[in-house]
């Protein structure tokens, strides 16, 4: 049965391949691959989680069912998380150029596995809320159309 596990786990072996050649800043100025995770961000190891920065997270969003016999879909919500204490303030365009890299990957390969189809809507968008500054943000929002449950109780006789 192919379950929105199995989505997460297939998005985040592709996000670790598109990004294999890419490094970014972590909070000790060290040039680092970005840190993939399913879900969430580990348990804190010290007082804040500074050790994460560069990230990806790749979260669940809501399943939704149309009927039975009838293809399922499922979002799921990738935020990015970057770290850049440069004065030019290039932070946002960091993130803006990984969620376009997402974006394109997923645009021009819209199958994942041979198991996943992305559907649209697909979204990008930065936090730029408030100014958290040295801390940077962006969010993928996907759509991916996943296989449908079958009823079982259904009685002919």
């Amino acid at each position: 049965m192919m379950t929105p596990f199995i989505l997460q786990d297939a998005l985040v072996a592709k996000l670790k391949r598109l990004f294999h050649d890419s490094e970014y800043m972590n909070a000790r100025y060290e040039m680092v691959p970005l840190n993939i995770y399913a879900q969430n961000l580990p348990a804190k190891n010290e007082q804040d989680d500074r050790d994460h920065f560069p990230f990806i997270t790749v979260r669940f969003g809501e399943t939704t069912d149309q009927g039975h016999e009838v293809q399922s879909s499922c979002s799921m919500l990738l935020s990015v998380g970057i770290f850049d204490e440069s004065l030019d303030m290039q932070g946002e365009k960091t993130v803006q150029n990984i969620l376009q890299r997402i974006r394109h990957a997923f645009l021009t390969h819209p199958i994942l596995d041979r198991m996943f189809e992305m559907d649209f809507p697909l979204t990008c968008s930065l936090f730029d809320d408030e100014d958290l500054s040295p801390y940077f943000f962006g969010y993928v929002n996907m759509k991916w159309k996943i296989p449908g449950i079958s009823r079982e109780d259904v009685y002919f006789g």
